[in-house]
């Protein structure tokens, strides 16, 4: 499970060192290969390969022919790319993700459970700041789901 924050730098090339908490994470229950795609948010969103077999699986069961699911998953594998962890614990990331998610120097990796988000360090600031205005919503739709 992907628990935590972490702020890190991209490289001139465009590389990002993984945390070492998530690398032991895909090390110990996952391959070390990663899909990075675009998100609906303003991040990247990276899931090992298992888990995005599983969204796969359930991609399947939804009608393709409703125009949100097709422009979701338009936008969701189109943005789509396979990366491998370097020696270094680092991947690669396209410039044209980078420029969707605005991604400068500094980035925060997010632990999301069964994936991570890679957000523009300052637009995850501002993410932060905006979420607690929003407690009592959050609180009173994760009742109606039962959590």
């Amino acid at each position: 499970m992907f628990l935590g924050r972490f702020l890190h730098t991209i490289d001139s090339k465009g590389r990002l060192s993984v945390p070492m908490q998530f690398r032991e994470v895909l090390t110990d229950r996952y391959e070390e290969k990663l899909i990075i795609t675009t998100d609906l948010d303003p991040c990247l969103a990276a899931y090992p390969l298992e888990e995005w077999r599983l969204i796969e699986e359930k991609a399947k069961n939804l009608p393709m022919m409703q125009k949100q699911v097709k422009d979701f998953f338009r936008h969701f594998y189109s943005g789509a790319v396979i990366c491998n962890l370097d020696r270094q614990g680092r991947v690669l990331i396209p410039p044209s993700q980078r420029e969707h998610a605005k991604l400068n120097r500094e980035v925060t990796l997010i632990g999301m459970r069964n994936k991570i988000e890679i957000w523009d360090a300052k637009k995850w600031k501002e993410q932060e700041l905006e979420v607690p205005r929003s407690f009592e919503k959050i609180g009173e739709t994760l009742a109606e789901l039962g959590l």
